[in-house]
């Protein structure tokens, strides 16, 4: 139940966040409450999910790049590969996911995961 519960927040938290978007470096939290600390397992999941699980899992994972867990995700942004492929221009060839660029505000929540230090829960 309490796994359940985390997903429907880690869900309505990206749900909120992609109905906002920006074009503006400067304000690289829009979509998120002021004072807002991003946790892996309340908000990056839900959006690690929905946009980069259906290439990169399982054995055959796209670039054998693997991002199933926390540990995965987490060393990926660490290194930057992560970063680095969901913040390329749209129609770059390396950019991520492969269907379109994220909403600005979605990938905020990401870089603002990278800003509190990577925390899990």
């Amino acid at each position: 139940m309490k796994n359940l519960f985390k997903f429907l927040m880690a869900f309505v938290a990206l749900v909120m966040t992609a109905s906002c978007s920006s074009s503006s470096p400067d304000d690289l939290t829009e979509g998120l409450a002021a004072g807002t600390v991003v946790k892996y397992n309340v908000q990056v999941a839900a959006i690690i999910q929905s946009q980069c699980l259906s290439c990169h899992n399982g054995p055959n994972a796209s670039g054998n790049l693997r991002l199933e867990n926390f540990t995965q995700v987490r060393e990926s942004a660490q290194n930057g590969s992560l970063i680095d492929s969901i913040t390329r221009d749209t129609g770059d060839p390396l950019a991520m996911p492969l269907n379109g660029r994220m909403p600005q505000a979605t990938i905020n929540v990401i870089l603002q995961w990278q800003t509190d230090g990577f925390l899990e829960n």
